[in-house]
């Protein structure tokens, strides 16, 4: 039994480590970012509940620092607990599997609960830091849930809303709409409902997550945000020279 856990848990650390990139730290330009890592496990006999996290610290400016990684660990918190509360990332991992350990007890047969979160970034200057984070959870039910979410950060460090990134708003909309019919095959003509994709009054909108790499403005449709479990994650990606007429920032000012 205790020869099942350890290969369990060596398992599980070599995936944190090939997506997460265990111990990686970038230095580039004026900000440095660390990965921390959360791994955790309650096993019952083969059944393994896992926490598995890798997410971003800063370490320097500390002007920038400070409110990226209170925003960054609330986030996770807030996935693991679906709550805000003011404790640590492993407190709220291992919260996360005393709330199985509750839920085994109330339903019987339910599979264990498992969770891995990486973070990634994918664009900085001195006024953007772009971030992907990468999910998949179980929580019961029929089958777990991959996704992806964008956060874009202030030079203070504080968060971007969505309608804080772009000053012309109703031009990033046509421009991401062109280019969601082009990568999905939907001609100008046709409802995007006929195509399976439920946007409100079939009217195209941007997602809830917008990022931005070296070369695109990137889109992130989730499952079931506007179309079936099946469909997976929908993304789309603009080229930055075209969008950057409608930028609240400059996405061309070079890294310090």
């Amino acid at each position: 039994m205790a020869r099942k856990k350890l290969y369990f848990l060596i398992i599980v650390l070599l995936f944190c480590i090939a997506v997460g990139g265990y111990f990686w730290v970038s230095s580039w330009g004026k900000y440095e970012f660390k990965n921390q890592e959360v791994l955790l496990s309650d096993c019952d006999g083969d059944d393994c509940a896992e926490v598995c996290i890798n997410y971003l610290v800063c370490k320097r400016p500390d002007s920038f620092a400070k409110a990226f990684n209170d925003s960054i660990q609330r986030q996770i918190i807030q996935k693991l607990l679906a709550k805000d509360t003011l404790i640590s990332v492993e407190e709220a991992g291992k919260l996360f599997l005393s709330q199985y350990k509750t839920d085994k007890l109330q339903f019987e047969g339910i599979a264990p609960y498992q969770i891995q979160i990486t973070d990634t970034i994918t664009f900085q200057n001195d006024d953007l830091v772009s971030l992907q984070r990468t999910g998949s959870e179980y929580l019961g039910g029929a089958h777990s849930i991959e996704w992806k979410s964008l956060l874009n950060f202030k030079p203070n460090g504080t968060p971007y809303t969505l309608e804080e990134l772009f000053s012309d708003n109703e031009k990033v909309v046509e421009l991401a709409e062109k280019y969601f019919r082009e990568t999905y095959n939907i001609a100008q003509e046709q409802g995007l409902k006929e195509e399976g994709f439920l946007f409100e009054n079939d009217i195209f909108t941007l997602p809830k997550n917008i990022g931005f790499s070296e070369k695109f403005l990137i889109l992130i449709y989730n499952p079931y945000e506007i179309a079936p479990y099946s469909t997976g994650t929908l993304e789309v990606k603009i080229p930055l020279s075209e969008v950057t007429p409608w930028l609240s920032f400059n996405i061309n000012k070079p890294k310090k």
